[in-house]
């Protein structure tokens, strides 16, 4: 006795199976028949029960129909035949209807399913030409809130403003012969928003950093589809870094600009080469990388991971030294500019400084939620800290609070400091991005992302800023002359 009991009754139940299965099956058969046009009886009398059964899915206006059709059969002496067309048609479309509608309630499944899966991505340390775009990579349980909405626009239908008037984007065979739609949540404006002067197109999901190179005449980004890419200063793709499984969350140029590290989902930090050649993978372990930092002389990196440690490698992916005082994740890490000092920000509300052996010299309070970025002032005196509260700070390295920045409204996800000290750039999650003096004041606000903006970075000569977004788009953006006569 196991299972489904004994062997007697489970005989009974094969019984029983193989007994409904072919009736079952027999009313498959006769059901299918009556869709046949044949004016035998059985076919009659089954078509005659399905037209009982048919009303409740008839409309009035097809009701109308049957009786017209009926008052013809009187008529022309033709009752069967087209007794047997109307009723047949009526069912098919019951059928067609109820086969739109689970094909429609499998689709939304079939989404729900891929948010889930966990993506495929390339694992190639190999550049890949511009022209082979990689296609969108669906899921990753890190990224469910940027999946909670689609990219806004893709990037094919965007008229690029790198390119001249005429020569906007391609037309893709899903954008053929489609007229805009003024319904469309995120209409398409003819002119680009103030102050931009490029947009880098080509990730497939959002975008989480930007950054320029030493020289301003390059740009990386690093996005959600797995990828970084690099960038000329007028927009043109040069480069795909291919190498990470899963969403890459931060990207770096070495201060010598020749070459870039990268901080992903999938646990590791990499090395590259500016062609696309990986030339290091840091491992993490089954941890993701959420940001990572060149030393000041480029023999170093820092990693920052959800374990509540910071990580200090060489170029060899030897760990160094591990930094423990966060009792939760750390979003953020940042050499000071004489490169003897390391800042960290955590979910745990504080940012906190570092010997690079691993002593921590000041903690940082303040913000009243998860602190997302941390940066020094480029002299060395002060840090800037951005935070889920809604506001960015400008500290001391002793921990007094100098400014805040911010409105709270919505959490701010990156800050930055210009090359001459005299601003501050904030990214938040309300779209924008805004630039602010070293007091606290609202300089300018730079509107043009239709979701959050994760990263920004100030070319090297002060003139431009670029950001990137949950757009899937990063932007140039060109500060006004009038901020170097800014008096504060």
């Amino acid at each position: 006795m196991n299972g489904l009991g004994s062997k007697r009754h489970r005989q009974r139940v094969a019984q029983v199976a193989i007994v409904l299965g072919a009736w079952l099956l027999g009313g498959w058969l006769l059901y299918g028949s009556a869709f046949a046009p044949d004016e035998s009886q059985g076919s009659g009398l089954l078509l005659e029960w399905q037209s009982q059964m048919a009303p409740a899915l008839i409309t009035p206006q097809v009701a109308a129909e049957r009786a017209e059709e009926r008052a013809g059969e009187r008529a022309t002496g033709c009752a069967a035949e087209i007794s047997m067309g109307s009723r047949s048609g009526i069912v098919s479309r019951s059928i067609e209807a109820a086969d739109a509608l689970w094909k429609e309630a499998g689709d939304r499944w079939q989404q729900v399913f891929q948010v889930w899966q966990p993506p495929k991505f390339p694992k190639a340390g190999r550049s890949v030409t511009p022209s082979k775009t990689t296609p969108s990579k669906q899921g990753d349980r890190l990224m469910l809130a940027d999946l909670a909405l689609p990219v806004a626009v893709p990037a094919a239908t965007l008229p690029s403003p790198n390119l001249p008037a005429s020569a906007s984007a391609p037309s893709t065979p899903e954008t053929q012969g489609r007229l805009p739609d003024s319904r469309s949540a995120f209409p398409q404006t003819p002119e680009p928003p103030e102050h931009q002067i490029r947009v880098l197109q080509g990730h497939q999901r959002a975008v989480w950093s930007v950054a320029f190179s030493p020289d301003g005449e390059q740009i990386a980004t690093a996005g959600a589809d797995g990828t970084a890419r690099l960038w000329d200063d007028a927009g043109h793709e040069l480069a795909q870094l291919v190498g990470h499984e899963r969403a890459v969350w931060n990207v770096v140029f070495s201060p010598d600009g020749q070459r870039l590290a990268t901080a992903g989902a999938d646990g590791t930090a990499r090395l590259w080469a500016l062609d696309g050649d990986e030339l290091m993978v840091f491992s993490a372990g089954d941890r993701a990388v959420w940001d990572v930092a060149f030393s000041p002389n480029g023999q170093r990196l820092a990693t920052a991971s959800p374990d509540g440690t910071a990580r200090l490698w060489d170029l060899e992916g030897r760990e160094l030294v591990v930094f423990r005082g966060h009792n939760r994740a750390v979003w953020s890490v940042a050499f000071s500019p004489d490169g003897q000092r390391l800042a960290t920000a955590g979910a745990d509300g504080t940012a906190r400084l570092w010997t690079l052996t691993g002593r921590q010299l000041a903690v940082f309070r303040g913000h009243d939620r998860a602190v997302w970025s941390v940066a020094f002032s480029p002299d060395g005196q002060r840090l800037a800290t951005a935070g889920g509260d809604g506001t960015a700070r400008l500290w001391s390295l002793t921990g007094r609070s100098l400014a805040i920045f911010g409105d709270n409204r919505r959490a701010v996800w990156d800050v930055a400091f210009s090359p001459d000290q005299a601003h501050l750039a904030t990214a938040s999650t309300d779209g924008t991005v805004r630039l602010w003096n070293r007091n606290g004041g609202l300089v300018e606000t730079f509107e043009g992302h239709r979701r959050a903006v994760w990263s920004v970075s100030f070319r090297p000569d002060g003139k431009w800023l670029a950001s990137a977004g949950a757009d899937g788009i990063a932007r140039i953006w060109e500060l006004p002359a009038s901020l170097s006569a800014d008096p504060s």
